[in-house]
């Protein structure tokens, strides 16, 4: 992550920021707070700040951290002692990750007399880590402030959000987000449609990697096309030019999401909303498209490919998710042409 993408979202939080500043410097600050809030909203950058701020050798005038400082630096490249770090280990966040923490909390600090613990993706905690939190919550040991980081607020077990004071993060505004993309260097041709599909910067960076999100774009738009004009040579595409994509469960999932968009700018044309269209390199073709077949029946073809994300779930085979999609949407765009 890089320190233009810090610097941004927690400028965009500068409601919660100046919260936490106020916290600080009234010596009010929670022993535990839950961050709530999509992907990218800036929320473990915000946790990284209140650290940065209660080390730092050298806060300004505004009560800002210098973030130039040794004790600065060490926080972001995640190297302080006192300042811990816990993510899941796989699909899942672990009893002995837990263990592991409260064992490093019970120590006394090793720099000061506060420590700083931070929990990603807190909704991944196992029902035993988290009640071995939640332990470590009612009796703490030291002097500690616990970041807990989720998307999924209704994942946390109620008697854990107790313990918190849960802070809401609003999602970055769209245009902000398409800014901070192009700020970091993601190509034009795919800002667009990243935007269609997260919030978070860091997760476009991952697909840019080895040009895998053109890639998939280039996929599923050829796809598409031969779909919406009933051609069952869209079947082979599958396996031909999704499938080699598709190489992991996450972009399995990420194309099926792709896959979804393409028909809202579908939607979104037949309502001439085109200045929303996310597939913006293919606006002409989805336009005759969205002109050929009425609201309905694209709005069928719309509910059928959301409907994938579930078989994913069951643990069907992707190859044989987006066939049976692909037969199914053809089935119900034949019917249903204006022309």
């Amino acid at each position: 992550m890089t320190s233009t993408q810090e610097e941004h979202e927690v400028t965009l939080q500068q409601p919660i920021v100046a919260r936490f500043k106020a916290a600080i410097g009234q010596q009010e600050l929670a022993h535990a707070y839950l961050l709530v809030g999509p992907s990218g909203a800036g929320k473990t950058q915000l946790a990284q700040w209140v650290a940065m701020r209660l080390f730092c050798l050298h806060v300004d005038d505004q009560g800002n951290p210098d973030g130039t400082c040794e004790e600065c630096q060490r926080i972001k490249h995640r190297i302080h002692p006192d300042v811990i770090m816990v993510a899941p280990d796989g699909r899942q966040i672990k009893v002995d990750q837990i263990r592991f923490l409260k064992s490093e909390f019970s120590k006394s600090a090793v720099e000061g007399n506060q420590k700083v613990f931070i929990v990603q993706e807190a909704d991944k905690m196992t029902t035993s880590a988290a009640n071995s939190l939640l332990k470590f919550l009612e009796e703490p040991t030291s002097s500690f402030v616990a970041f807990l980081i989720t998307t999924n607020k209704g994942a946390i077990l109620p008697t854990v959000q107790s313990r918190t004071q849960v802070i809401e993060f609003p999602p970055l505004p769209l245009a902000e987000f398409k800014q901070l993309l192009s700020a970091n260097g993601i190509d034009r041709e795919v800002i667009d449609v990243a935007s269609g599909l997260t919030n978070s910067l860091e997760m476009v960076q991952q697909w840019m990697e080895n040009d895998w999100l053109k890639q998939a774009q280039t996929a599923v738009l050829d796809w598409y096309r031969l779909v919406a004009i009933g051609d069952m040579r869209a079947f082979i595409a599958v396996g031909q030019q999704i499938m080699p994509v598709a190489d992991n469960r996450d972009h399995q999932q990420t194309i099926l999401d792709m896959l979804m968009l393409v028909w809202r700018d579908t939607m979104m044309s037949v309502n001439q909303n085109t200045e929303r269209v996310s597939f913006k390199m293919a606006a002409r073709t989805i336009e005759k498209i969205g002109q050929k077949y009425s609201g309905a029946v694209i709005t069928g073809a719309a509910q059928l490919t959301l409907q994938t994300r579930r078989a994913l779930d069951q643990n069907i085979g992707f190859q044989n998710i987006v066939e049976e999609l692909t037969i199914k949407i053809i089935n119900e765009l034949s019917g249903g042409s204006e022309v």
